[in-house]
C-alpha cells in the first residue's frame, strides 16, 4: 500500500481508540482514521469513508461486532475486518472466535495484547518493510 490506509474504527471508548492509533503509529504505518461509536455512524462511514480496513470492538453499548461484521460483508465484502476486543479472551470463547473467522473476520486481537495489532494490520493490508 503506497498511500495512507483508511481505517474505520468502531469503538465506544476514546482511550481504546487512542491506544490502537498509537500502536499503529509506533509501527510506522501510514493511516487516516474515522472513529465511530454507533451503528448509524458506522453504516454511514462504510459508505462515505470507503475504508481499506475496519477495526471493530465486539461489545459496544448499543451495537456489537457480529452485527458490524454482517454489515461490512454486505456493504464492502472485500475490506478486511479485524475484531479488537477485551471480551473474547478466555479459552471458552475459542469457538466463538472460530465462528467469527468462518464468517469473514480477517483477524482477532485481544485488547490485553494490542502489541499484536500492528502485525495483524500489516498482514491483512499487505504492508511490508515497515518497522
Amino acid at each position: 500500500m503506497n498511500t495512507a490506509a483508511r481505517i474505520l474504527i468502531l469503538e465506544d471508548r476514546a482511550t481504546d481508540k487512542e491506544i490502537m492509533e498509537f500502536e499503529l503509529q509506533e509501527a510506522g504505518i501510514a493511516f487516516i482514521t474515522k472513529w465511530v461509536k454507533t451503528e448509524i455512524e458506522y453504516v454511514q462511514a462504510l459508505q462515505d469513508f470507503s475504508p481499506d480496513l475496519i477495526l471493530s470492538d465486539f461489545d459496544l453499548s448499543q451495537y456489537n461486532g457480529a452485527l458490524a461484521l454482517f454489515e461490512a460483508k454486505k456493504r464492502c465484502p472485500k475490506v478486511p475486518f479485524i475484531l479488537v476486543t477485551g471480551v473474547l479472551k478466555r479459552e471458552e470463547d475459542e469457538e466463538l472466535v472460530k465462528e467469527f473467522i468462518s464468517r469473514g473476520v480477517s483477524d482477532y486481537v485481544s485488547k490485553d495484547h494490542l502489541d499484536r495489532l500492528a502485525p495483524a494490520v500489516k498482514r491483512v493490508l499487505g504492508i511490508k518493510g515497515v518497522s
